[in-house]
């Protein structure tokens, strides 16, 4: 009798852990974000989007962002814009173009801390409007924050898919073992 409940003790511990491996993943939690590479023609495109990223980032809870990458579990997020596209939509009645749509295209790369090549590589394209009215410093200036609110919408995409990938890759990786 005495074997059979040390039996089912044994059988009951070992199924529990076994439960919360299948269960528990490791979430990507610490990043580190490599500056934005400017691959167009567009003067100072780079550190709008470097702030951006930054404040992107750092607001979000589900992330910790490191000043240096940790090895073993840091991600490091390499992102570049490759093109900027802007065109009128909105005219006038004397066909004077009075509002602009802006699209930008952004390719990011997904590294471990480590590694030279990307475990992910995806694109991420968004557009916003501006109003091409008012003086020449008005215009720039919305031109300017046109170009951080496209900046904000990558970077949300990049985190939402950080976030989902940190699921996929962990939950792969339970497998695997």
């Amino acid at each position: 009798m005495r074997l059979v409940l040390l039996l089912l003790l044994l059988l009951s511990f070992s199924c529990a852990s076994v439960e919360t491996k299948q269960t528990t993943f490791k979430k990507v939690e610490h990043v580190y974000i490599f500056p934005v590479t400017n691959r167009t023609h567009e003067e100072a495109l780079d550190v709008i989007f470097t702030k951006v990223a930054d404040d992107v980032f750092y607001s979000d809870p589900r992330f910790k962002v490191d000043p240096k990458p940790i090895p073993g579990t840091t991600i490091i997020v390499k992102p570049s814009v490759d093109s900027i596209s802007t065109f009128a939509v909105g005219f006038d009645r004397y066909d004077r173009a009075t509002e602009y749509r802006m699209t930008v295209q952004a390719t990011v790369k997904l590294f471990r801390y480590g590694f030279k090549k990307p475990f992910k590589v995806f694109k991420i394209t968004r557009y916003d409007f501006y109003s091409n009215v008012g003086n020449p410093l008005e215009i720039e200036r919305n031109r300017k924050e046109c170009l951080s609110r496209i900046a904000e919408q990558i970077f949300s995409a990049v985190g939402e898919k950080l976030y989902a990938e940190g699921k996929e890759i962990e939950s792969n990786a339970e497998v695997i073992k």
